[in-house]
């Protein structure tokens, strides 16, 4: 346990300390309590909020500094805890600090999302909540989002604690219709399963795409919700196809053509979206005479700011078109494109950027702006926002198309 106290004896206004107990069923067992001078300083320090690493076991935690050499105001720093039982130097987050306010940083249990208590710019009025989030453990931290007027109002919103699948955000507000001062309130969220591209379409050698698929119930109580098309090019609507499902116990729903079922043509992205119960198990298919699943996208297929993602041409390009799409997130996202020879040489460079909400397949030529040849490299790296790319062989005698998500790279 890690906590703030302003007893005598630490170095500033409210210091960190630290206890261990040996049985975590146990509430009176905690050990002595020892203060950690590697965290604190003259300065004011707060609000710790911290993540395991599942792989390694190293406890990271991020905290609340106005110590000199921040960005302003309050800012977020990050530590580990070593083998040693000592934190490591803390180190500002560059990515999450403003010049105005950035407190109580609250990461979610898998590292992979993290609020912020902030007066940034942007903000409805007073303190704001915003949300940040990183591919990966070893990812920057996306530039942090306002959960806007659904979460925040006028008044002073405070410090965000998500449970540990992010579905559910306890926070504090001032806010009217309060029992006083400042309250708890509660918003949740649906944990939607996101399919990067599904369709209907003929290809240029009159091929015919379709798309087929199963979604299965793998627990023992009956779940609903939908499943809904967002065609390419267009902004989600509330208008967009969508197919309502009820599955019982272990029930299999299959469509042998999914956009016959949605009663449209062309290309776009699938969502799964529970009413009640998590999300549906899914096998999805584009079928062209041979089959290419496509799996739904994980929290790891998304490149963020700071990331890089590698597609690879195919090695044969006589034999195979080669598309690129690109799904973005609510920030939409702004990237650098290069383009590698099979040696390693840079043929070019250019910068795309794409639209929040939105999803596009072109051409890896019109991607990468200009021609593309066998076994070459097309490098993405995220400037700002986020968004899931891939790309896909298409054959050209109608068989052996192949699929493949972009690679993050360190």
């Amino acid at each position: 346990m890690l906590f703030l106290s302003n007893r005598p004896g630490g170095p500033g206004i409210g210091d960190f300390y630290i206890a261990f107990r040996r049985n975590n069923l146990d509430d009176t067992s905690w050990d002595e309590v020892r203060s950690v001078p590697e965290l604190s300083s003259a300065s004011d320090e707060f609000g710790p909020s911290g993540y395991e690493n599942p792989a390694t076991g190293v406890l990271t935690i991020f905290f609340n500094s106005d110590r000199p050499g921040g960005s302003g105001g309050n800012d977020v720093y990050t530590s580990d805890l070593g083998a040693d039982g000592k934190f490591t130097a803390p180190q500002l987050v560059t990515e999450l600090n403003s010049t105005a306010n950035d407190n109580w940083p609250s990461v979610r249990p898998d590292g992979l999302e993290i609020f912020v208590v902030s007066n940034r710019a942007g903000t409805l009025g007073g303190n704001d909540i915003w949300a940040a989030s990183r591919g990966s453990l070893t990812d920057r931290w996306s530039a942090p989002v306002n959960l806007g007027a659904i979460v925040n109002t006028s008044s002073g919103e405070g410090r965000a604690f998500p449970n540990a699948d992010g579905t559910r955000l306890v926070f504090f507000s001032n806010r009217g219709g309060g029992l006083g001062a400042n309250d708890l309130y509660e918003t949740t969220r649906t944990r939607t399963a996101l399919i990067p591209v599904v369709g209907s379409v003929t290809g240029v050698g009159g091929t015919r795409f379709k798309t087929a698929a199963e979604i299965t119930n793998p627990y023992s109580t009956p779940i609903t919700g939908s499943l809904i098309f967002r065609p390419a090019g267009q902004q989600p609507s509330a208008s967009d196809p969508r197919i309502s499902y009820t599955l019982g116990a272990f029930e299999t729903r299959t469509f042998a053509d999914l956009m016959a079922n949605f009663g449209v043509q062309g290309i776009g992205s699938l969502e799964i979206v529970p009413a009640t119960g998590m999300a549906p198990s899914s096998n999805v298919r584009i079928e062209d005479g041979g089959s290419i699943v496509i799996p739904r996208i994980r929290t790891e297929d998304v490149l963020v700011a700071g990331s890089r993602g590698v597609l690879v041409t195919p090695p044969d390009m006589t034999r195979f078109r080669f598309n690129v799409g690109v799904r973005t997130l609510a920030s939409g996202v702004t990237m650098a494109v290069a383009v590698y020879d099979e040696g390693g040489g840079l043929m070019r460079t250019t910068t795309r950027s794409f639209a929040p909400n939105s999803m596009v397949q072109m051409s890896a030529s019109d991607f990468a702006g200009g021609a593309i040849a066998a076994r070459q490299s097309i490098v993405i790296t995220i400037e700002s926002g986020s968004a899931v790319v891939y790309g896909a062989s298409v054959a050209a005698n109608g068989q052996g198309s192949t699929f493949q998500m972009a690679t993050r790279s360190p």
